[in-house]
């Protein structure tokens, strides 16, 4: 079964390549990965915050973080 790709080039500062490397590496990953991981996180992210929701970092049932999207 064949998969349409698409090839992009985008420009990154030094800092968001390291930490692009950094995710790739210790993830097991490789980088076009993370950044297709990284897009669905985003989207789900924007799709709850347009619901009204707001997303989090829990552990233990205690909010460690909260997630704000500002659109």
């Amino acid at each position: 079964m064949a998969h349409n790709k698409k090839r992009l080039n985008l420009d990154l500062t030094p800092d968001a390549y390291e930490e692009l490397q950094r995710l790739a590496e210790s993830s097991g990953k490789n980088m076009a990965d993370v950044l297709r991981t990284g897009l669905k996180l985003y989207s789900l992210v924007q799709e709850e915050s347009r619901e009204g929701k707001n997303l989090g970092i829990v552990k233990d049932n205690k909010v460690l973080k909260e997630i704000v999207v500002i659109t």
